[in-house]
């Protein structure tokens, strides 16, 4: 079954819960993924969506991500054998012990909070999310529902494609000048950790808020699913809940 978690909790938020997984290390025939047609049999799947679902205790609240800005409130719950049918790439709500959870292999996962524990939101960014500011949009729609300043929130970016393995060939169609200080000429890659820490000060969080868990899932592709390494992989999970 699932193995291979990472808690993670704010500084001083004292009820608010984050978990990252990646692929498992005690068996060779289940890997951990938990998204559906992604490189392993659906009956795998199904069963690690069954016991992680069942270990958070909780409704799971899902989308089926799309590289868009799409940010939903509050969408109805996921259970463990269904394929998540609403369409966006992020999720917020204000509701305790409603775990919020995105996938990825590659693109970043960033959960975020309110200083008061009960305003949550989880994005599936990836660098289509970055090139289009779904992090500026996201943190603002999410700040206007609840009526928060962007300021109280705290971020957290989890493991994905990290600097020196973010090739970007046609970086002038795909980003443009305007990324130039992102994008290193000789290898041709981007920083989009950096990218993503100066989009969430741009949209009005602390520097001291904002953390990162700099695993690069390209070079530790062994410990998590990365695209960009093979291409028919599985999803890993990126979870944040209150309570």
């Amino acid at each position: 079954m699932l193995d291979n978690l990472l808690f993670f909790q704010f500084s001083g938020i004292k009820n608010v819960r984050c978990l990252f997984h990646g692929k498992n290390f005690n068996t060779e025939n289940s890997l951990g993924s938990i998204a559906f047609d992604r490189g392993e049999e659906n009956k795998i799947i199904l069963e690690n969506r069954e016991y992680l679902f069942k270990k958070l205790s909780m409704p799971v609240l899902e989308v089926h991500q799309i590289h868009s800005s799409i940010l939903h409130f509050t969408p109805k719950q996921t259970l463990y054998a269904e394929k998540a049918s609403l369409e966006g790439d992020g999720i917020a709500t204000n509701s305790a012990k409603h775990a919020l959870l995105i996938k990825t292999a590659d693109c970043q996962p960033i959960l975020l909070a309110h200083k008061k524990g009960q305003h949550i939101m989880a994005l599936h960014v990836g660098w289509r999310g970055n090139r289009n500011d779904f992090i500026l949009q996201a943190v603002a729609e999410f700040c206007k529902e609840y009526k928060l300043l962007a300021r109280d929130l705290f971020a957290v970016r989890g493991p994905s494609l990290g600097p020196q393995e973010a090739e970007f060939t046609n970086f002038s169609a795909e980003w443009g000048d305007a990324y130039k200080e992102w994008y290193t000429v000789q290898t041709q890659t981007l920083d989009l950790w950096t990218l993503t820490r100066h989009q969430l000060k741009q949209a009005g969080l602390l520097q001291e808020n904002i953390y990162g868990i700099d695993f690069c899932t390209k070079t530790m592709s062994k410990q998590y699913f990365s695209h960009r390494e093979n291409n028919q992989t599985g999803r890993q999970a990126s979870i944040i809940w209150f309570e």
